[in-house]
């Protein structure tokens, strides 16, 4: 019986074990999820940013050339689009840090001091970064298309070998089964007398 309760302990121990190194390696996985997606934010919004300058510039540039005056509306909303996205950018940064000061804490700082911040403080990313409700289209649309093609792609590129390979199975299976009919026949064909020797 005592060595039951100790095969029985030991178990426990590495059911519990496993259990926390799996969720572990979840928190981890969410967490590079979470930076990645703000990393992802910082790079279309500052390549939306980008694209504001470079819309302001050429604005500067044929008002300057034509002697014509620059229009208002236009440069406050290149202003306005910069601004927001110079927002967006900091608010991303300021959650990548935070996220990223407190992997540092846990691994490299005081585990004992756990900082804890109320629901006001902790912002969806999503939210808090997002631009497709500003704009009218999506910097990422045009990524879904191309992820939703090539999706297509490959589901007809398996459809069609998966066709191919019954098709193989299908002309092998014939094969065996003719060769197997020759065999029977040669068999027959061999000792028309019955004799084995």
């Amino acid at each position: 019986m005592m060595i039951f309760d100790t095969v029985k302990g030991t178990v426990s121990t590495a059911v519990d074990t496993i259990s926390s190194v799996a969720q572990s390696i979840v928190e981890k996985n969410r967490t590079n999820a979470k930076l990645n997606r703000l990393r992802l934010v910082m790079k279309s919004e500052s390549e939306l940013m980008n694209r504001a300058y470079i819309a302001l510039g050429k604005q500067l540039y044929e008002s300057q050339k034509n002697g014509k005056a620059v229009s208002a509306e236009n440069q406050k909303k290149l202003f306005e689009v910069i601004e927001k996205s110079k927002a967006k950018i900091a608010r991303a940064r300021e959650c990548y840090r935070k996220i990223v000061d407190s992997q540092n804490d846990i691994f490299y700082g005081n585990p004992d001091e756990e900082k804890d911040y109320s629901t006001k403080e902790v912002v969806d990313i999503t939210v808090a970064c997002s631009n497709e409700s500003d704009y009218k289209s999506s910097p990422f649309e045009s990524i879904e298309a191309q992820v939703k093609t090539a999706v297509d792609e490959i589901k007809d590129e398996a459809e069609e070998t998966a066709e191919k390979v019954e098709e193989k199975a299908e002309e092998l299976k014939e094969e065996l089964t003719s060769a197997d009919e020759e065999t029977e026949a040669e068999d027959d064909s061999e000792s028309p007398e019955g004799e084995l020797f």
